[in-house]
């Protein structure tokens, strides 16, 4: 096999493992389905490039997640700043597995624990949910692992105290975290 197929083998291997994480945590950061599918292609194609100049890749996964994350904050300000609107923002209004009640507390208090979270805790929290470890989590962020741990023992306290404001039971609870993390958002940014 010559070196342009090996590398074509490895980006396609890289695709069918990390392809749809990718795409969930890119939605969940761009609240865009389009944008997450057009990201995770780019962030792939980047890594096909960055391979064939013959450079090394230690943390595939890391640097997939890492590419991804700052493309997407790329063309999300670069959104911003023109006022674009996507059709997907308005995706996740509804959840047809759910009440109308369920799913209005359910958002309550995902937009009570998002409201108490940092931006950097945020962050955290949702690679964490990404089954990531900390040491990648600290390499996506650009962050010492000893941060990238008291970030998270802060957003989980703060989860923690959210629920007990709520008086909310552990599955509601856990379904306000997914929902903040990996519905594609109809909660707000802090």
């Amino acid at each position: 096999m010559d070196v342009k197929a090996k590398l074509e083998a490895e980006v396609v291997a890289l695709y069918e493992v990390h392809a749809s994480e990718l795409t969930r945590y890119a939605a969940g950061l761009a609240h865009s389905e389009d944008l997450a599918s057009d990201a995770v292609q780019e962030t792939f194609l980047r890594y096909f490039v960055e391979r064939s100049y013959g450079r090394l890749v230690e943390s595939p996964r890391a640097w997939l997640y890492q590419v991804l994350r700052h493309y997407l904050f790329d063309r999300m300000n670069s959104a911003s700043a023109t006022r674009e609107v996507g059709h997907d923002d308005l995706s996740g209004l509804s959840d047809p597995g759910h009440g109308p009640e369920d799913l209005v507390r359910r958002s309550e208090i995902a937009r009570e624990v998002a409201s108490t979270l940092s931006v950097r805790e945020r962050e955290c929290l949702g690679l964490r949910s990404e089954g990531f470890a900390y040491g990648e989590i600290a390499d996506i962020l650009g962050l010492r692992i000893g941060t990238v741990g008291a970030l998270l023992a802060r957003a989980h306290k703060k989860v923690r105290d959210a629920a007990a404001k709520a008086e909310a039971h552990d599955d509601l609870v856990a379904g306000a975290v997914q929902y903040l993390f990996h519905a594609g958002g109809a909660c707000p940014s802090t």
